[in-house]
C-alpha cells in the first residue's frame, strides 16, 4: 500500500508533472489515515532466519506510542530482514514498561533492546557491535518504509558492492574558496557513482555493509562531545575516515512519507536546535579529522 502510494509521487515528479506537491501531501495524508487501520491487526512473520540483514531503529518517550507504524512497515517488506531491532534508552523508560502495540509486534519479529542514551545515534551504535557480520540498514521512527524498501537497498548495493547505500542524500559542496558551502545549500542531487561527497540522510534507510565504520565512530566521549545530536554528520565523517564512499540508489529524490502526529516532536528540535548548529558541528569535525577535509578537497578537484 505505502509503495503505491509512493510510487505514484515519485513517477509524476519524475515526469516533471506540476501537480507532484500536491499529490505528495495528499497521499501523506492518506496513508497516515489507511495505513494504521489497515495493519495493526496484521499477522504473520516479518522477518527471514536465513537473511543478513538486520534493520535497526531507536525512539524516545514522545513517540514511543506512534513507533509501531514505523516498525510495523519494516515488518512488511518484500524482502524480510533477519529481524528488526528497537533500541531504547534505559533512562528513558522506567521499568522497562512497553506500549502493547509494540508488544504486539515481537510476535512478527520485533526485537526491543535497551541501552545507554546516545539519541539517534543509538540506532547503530549496538547493533553494529553485536552483529559485525550483518548488513545493517538503519531507519528513523517516524517514517512509513514503502513495502520495497530493503529490496531497493539491496539492490542498490548488489550494483556497488562494498558501498554504503542510501535513498536520499545530500551531496557536500565547495564554495570558489575552497571552503565548504553552508548545510543548507548541499543539494539533494547526488552522483551517480559511489562518492565520499554523497552525505546519507538517516530518514529514507541506509544500508551499511560489514566493516562500513571504524573504530574510532563508537567513542562515545567524541560523539557526546562533537556530535550528540548530528549523527548524519558524524556518520559521513567516520566514513570517509574508513575510506568507504556512499551510493544513491534512488534517480530520484524524495522523502518517504512521515508519521503526522510525530511532526511536532522531531529529535532536531531537541538535539541540535537551529539548523545551522549542522554548521558548527561540520566544521569542529573537520578540524578534529583533517584527513577527512583532505579526501573530500581532492575528489572535488577531480570533478
Amino acid at each position: 500500500m505505502i509503495a503505491f502510494f509512493y510510487e505514484s509521487v515519485r513517477k509524476l515528479k519524475k515526469e516533471n508533472r506540476f501537480y507532484w506537491k500536491l499529490l505528495y501531501k495528499v497521499n501523506k495524508v492518506l496513508v497516515n489515515m489507511c495505513f494504521p487501520v489497515c495493519r495493526y491487526w496484521r499477522r504473520g512473520d516479518g522477518t527471514d532466519r536465513q537473511s543478513r540483514i538486520i534493520v535497526s531503529l531507536t525512539t524516545y518517550p514522545a513517540r514511543i506510542n506512534s513507533v509501531w507504524m514505523t516498525v510495523s512497515s519494516l515488518l512488511q517488506q518484500t524482502m524480510k530482514p533477519y529481524k528488526v531491532i528497537l533500541w531504547l534508552a534505559e533512562e528513558q523508560f522506567a521499568g522497562r514498561k512497553i506500549p502493547q502495540n509494540l508488544e504486539r509486534l515481537k510476535k512478527r519479529g520485533l526485537e526491543i533492546r535497551f541501552c545507554c542514551d546516545l539519541k539517534p545515534h543509538k540506532k547503530y551504535y549496538d547493533v553494529m557491535a553485536a552483529y559485525p557480520d550483518y548488513y545493517i540498514i538503519t531507519a528513523d521512527d517516524d517514517i512509513f518504509y514503502p513495502e520495497n524498501h530493503v529490496e531497493r537497498l539491496w539492490k542498490g548495493y548488489e550494483k556497488n558492492p562494498g558501498a554504503i547505500v542510501c535513498n536520499w542524500s545530500h551531496q557536500i559542496a565547495f564554495d570558489e574558496q575552497g571552503g565548504f558551502m553552508p548545510y543548507d545549500d548541499w543539494s539533494d542531487e547526488a552522483r551517480a557513482v559511489p562518492s565520499y561527497g554523497t552525505l546519507a540522510v538517516g530518514c529514507n534507510g541506509v544500508l551499511y555493509p560489514p566493516g562500513s565504520l571504524p573504530a574510532e565512530a563508537f567513542s562515545k566521549q567524541k560523539i557526546l562531545e562533537c556530535a550528540l545530536g548530528a549523527d548524519d554528520l558524524w556518520l559521513k565523517c567516520m566514513e570517509i575516515l574508513n575510506e568507504k564512499k556512499t551510493v544513491n540508489c534512488s534517480d530520484m529524490p524524495l522523502i518517504y512519507f512521515n508519521i503526522l502526529s510525530t511532526k511536532k516532536s522531531g529529535l532536531w528540535k531537541t538535539n541540535t536546535g537551529q539548523r545551522g548548529d549542522n554548521d558548527m558541528i561540520w566544521g569542529r569535525l573537520m578540524e578534529m579529522y583533517p584527513q577527512v577535509f583532505r579526501r573530500l578537497a581532492e575528489e572535488n578537484a577531480d570533478d
